[in-house]
């Protein structure tokens, strides 16, 4: 048992990999819910749990001393937030450079209450031609990991709704921080009735 499985299992969580013999080498992973600072901790042991390599974007100016190496080493990659950057081809540009990369990315952009998500996940993936992981972190069910592939359909505001169905039920660390929209939980229910 390595350290991650038995620190994981230690508190309790369960780790998950549903689409495990179907893992792309490259793919945005979505990290959802997110509401809290400890999610970031959970997800690296589940990964290193997963046996994959997580990577996330964070501001350049955090890559100093004594931080540097360690956020390297964690799979921090540096972003320059400033006005006249392109944040999206430097992460198109990281995406075609290796051979394996998986981008964890969290829609919500904030651990505050966020119905609307921001695109820049769905802007990413499509620009580097790549699928979307649904990936979660439920405190309600103390489960982590992978649910399923989705490949976008082309409109963000579509791709979002059909993606934020899979999260309805879930909670984050702290719950009342999750929010959903209205149209998503019409459009499962309308879902629901098509199916029945």
């Amino acid at each position: 048992m390595n350290e991650a499985k038995g620190l994981l299992k230690l508190l309790g969580w369960k780790v998950e990999n549903k689409i495990k013999d179907q893992m792309p080498p490259k793919a945005v992973v979505l990290s959802v819910p997110h509401t809290s600072l400890t999610d970031f901790f959970i997800g690296f042991f589940a990964y290193r749990n997963l046996g994959l390599k997580a990577h996330f974007l964070i501001k350049k100016e955090a890559f100093v001393f004594p931080f540097k190496k360690l956020l390297y080493r964690w799979g921090g990659i540096p972003v320059n937030r400033g006005k006249k950057s392109n944040i999206i081809q430097e992460i198109v540009n990281e995406f075609n450079t290796r051979d394996e990369f998986l981008l964890t990315i969290t829609p919500e952009g904030s651990r505050s209450p966020r119905p609307r998500w921001k695109d820049g996940y769905h802007r990413i993936a499509k620009a580097a031609n790549v699928p979307v992981l649904i990936g979660y972190i439920d405190y309600k069910t103390k489960s982590i990991g992978i649910e399923e592939i989705y490949k976008l359909q082309g409109d963000a505001a579509y791709d979002t709704v059909q993606i934020m169905k899979y999260y309805i039920g879930m909670e984050g660390r702290n719950p009342e921080k999750f929010v959903l929209p209205k149209e998503v939980y019409e459009s499962a229910k309308k879902d629901n009735v098509a199916k029945s």
